[in-house]
């Protein structure tokens, strides 16, 4: 298995319910990462695992539990790459 495979499921799970994947729902997503609600993973090996799911040629949806298609969650991904690159630097402690 790929190691970026549990943490695109854990990402895919979160918008499994949206309706659209946009910037708003990317920008909600990249909140949850940095607040550590979906793992503890360094933020270097978060932003390298979406760059490796976006690489690769294997389908990031598998089965059929996701309602979104390949290429909205593959457009998904990039943006939520681009958030939490920039949350990485920008964002502040909870006060």
């Amino acid at each position: 298995m790929d190691e970026w495979r549990g943490f695109t499921d854990k990402v895919l799970y979160c918008v499994q319910f949206s309706a659209e994947l946009d910037d708003i729902e990317a920008a909600r997503v990249g909140g949850l990462i940095a607040d550590g609600l979906l793992g503890d993973d360094p933020p270097a090996d978060r932003s390298r695992m979406l760059a490796e799911a976006l690489r690769s040629k294997e389908p990031i949806i598998e089965g059929d539990w996701q309602p979104h298609g390949e290429r909205e969650v593959r457009a998904f991904l990039t943006a939520l790459l681009t958030e939490i690159a920039g949350d990485d630097s920008t964002r502040q402690a909870p006060a």
